[in-house]
Formats: structure tokens, C-alpha cells, sequence
């Protein structure tokens, strides 16, 4: 295997979809969690889901609470990982949404490639020329860094560390389907579902 670990980001509110948590949502025979699992499993040496253990219960990988206050969003999902010793077998941390049941089966390959050769802080997807920051891979060198964003006053997510750190963009190829759609909304699983019969 690569010298990557992932964590599944699945913390969040899901307030558009309506439920407590969509990475339990089922998409065809599957939750969304699941279908995430099986794309990424492959691909790294440790996997781990970010979330509420009460909630995600029986998904088949450790789960990591947040490590400050519960739904602080992606970046303290991403800062949780970096700490947790269940995911400091390797380097590099794979962050991922569990929202994102398309993702491509050599995501890791890709980024980790290109993050080597330009010995870089973060490498992330940019698809359609618009930047996939929860498809991104981190060197764990860049903690101290998500830790002082995730507690600053102005806390304005990824964008904004993105450009502070060493980032280099992955230019995915543009397919039929999204590889990075996002389930945000009931009609965007509608749209998922037909993906699927495809």
C-alpha cells in the first residue's frame, strides 16, 4: 500500500437533507457511508469516519469524533484525523465527504503522486477548474497549521489555508458522471439514483 490513511468526513448536520445524519441514507442497496468505504478501503492503509459514534454505529471502520466541539465543520474533521493515532501509520491523510458516493478508484494514486513530486503541503482535486477541497490529500506536517485556522476568529474554512499552505491542484479529466458530486439535498440523491441505473 501507499503511504496514505483517509478519513470519511461524515460530521456534519445534514439540515438540507433533513435527517440527522446523511451518511446513513441509502443510496440504491447501500448508505452513503458505504459507498464510500468501498471506494476508498482499497486505496489506503487505514481508514477511519469522522462523526458522532453514537449515530454511526456498525459502519466497519473506527470512528473519530471531533477533538474540539461537535460539528465544527469539515476542517476540525480534518484536524481530528491528523491527531488520532488509530490513522499515524502513514504521512499523508486522504480527506474525503461521505456525501461523495462517486469517487474515483485511484483518487489516492493521484494525489499521492503528485504531492510527492512536488514535495507539497496538501495536494487537492480541481475539477472543471473548481477546487474539491474536501477530495484533497495532507501531509501531516500541515497539523499546526489546520489548528491555528480551525481556532482563529475568522475561521473561513479551506479556501483560505489553501492558499496559505503548499498546495498543488490535481486537474481530474472531465467525465460523464461527476466523480465529485456532492448528495447535498434530496433532489441531488435523486440525481445520484439515476446516476446508478446508469
Amino acid at each position: 500500500m501507499i503511504n496514505v490513511n483517509a478519513i470519511i468526513l461524515a460530521g456534519g448536520r445534514s439540515s438540507r437533507m433533513g435527517v440527522s445524519s446523511k451518511a446513513l441514507i441509502r443510496l440504491g442497496d447501500k448508505i452513503l457511508l458505504e459507498h464510500v468505504i468501498q471506494r476508498l478501503q482499497p486505496q489506503v492503509d487505514d481508514l477511519a469516519v469522522n462523526g458522532d459514534a453514537q449515530l454511526l454505529t456498525n459502519v466497519g471502520c473506527p470512528i473519530i469524533e471531533d477533538k474540539v466541539a461537535k460539528f465544527s465543520g469539515p476542517l476540525a474533521g480534518l484536524y481530528s484525523g491528523l491527531l488520532d493515532q488509530r490513522l499515524c501509520s502513514a504521512e499523508y491523510l486522504l480527506l474525503a465527504p461521505c456525501d461523495g458516493p462517486f469517487i474515483p478508484n485511484n483518487l489516492a494514486s493521484k494525489l499521492y503522486g503528485l504531492i510527492l513530486s512536488q514535495n507539497a503541503d496538501v495536494a487537492c482535486v480541481r475539477y472543471e477548474n473548481i477546487a474539491q477541497a474536501t477530495f484533497s490529500l495532507w501531509h501531516k506536517r500541515t497539523v499546526t497549521a489546520v489548528k491555528k485556522a480551525l481556532l482563529s476568529d475568522h475561521n473561513g474554512g479551506f479556501k483560505p489555508l489553501l492558499g496559505q499552505l503548499n498546495t498543488v491542484y490535481f486537474d481530474w479529466p472531465d467525465s460523464p458522471v461527476n466523480p465529485f458530486f456532492n448528495i447535498n439535498t434530496p433532489d441531488d440523491l435523486n440525481v445520484a439514483e439515476r446516476i446508478l441505473c446508469l
